[in-house]
């Protein structure tokens, strides 16, 4: 009853055959796969760059701990300026 008015449209997906809902023959998987696929890298990447530790604050925590070993005594003047100077150039 339905399928006499729908003309050519009714049984298959414009002639293509079965389509999986999204295109023509295998396609119709591999689009969406690649779409949540993409989406699913831009997440991980955004959470990637606010979570990671830089090595910029990694090196300030080293220089902190030098600065109060300094301050509380354990080493002199000579050594806190070649162990600054080390962390400087990493």
């Amino acid at each position: 009853m339905w399928g006499a008015h729908l003309g050519g449209w009714g049984s298959h997906s414009c002639g293509w055959g079965a389509s999986f809902g999204h295109g023509p023959w295998f396609f119709g998987w591999l689009f969406p796969l690649l779409i949540w696929g993409f989406i699913a890298y831009l997440l991980l990447s955004v959470a990637k760059h606010f979570f990671a530790v830089r090595p910029s604050e990694q090196n300030d925590g080293a220089l902190d701990i030098l600065k109060n070993r300094y301050a509380s005594g354990e080493i002199d003047d000579q050594e806190y300026a070649t162990r600054k100077a080390t962390l400087g150039r990493r």
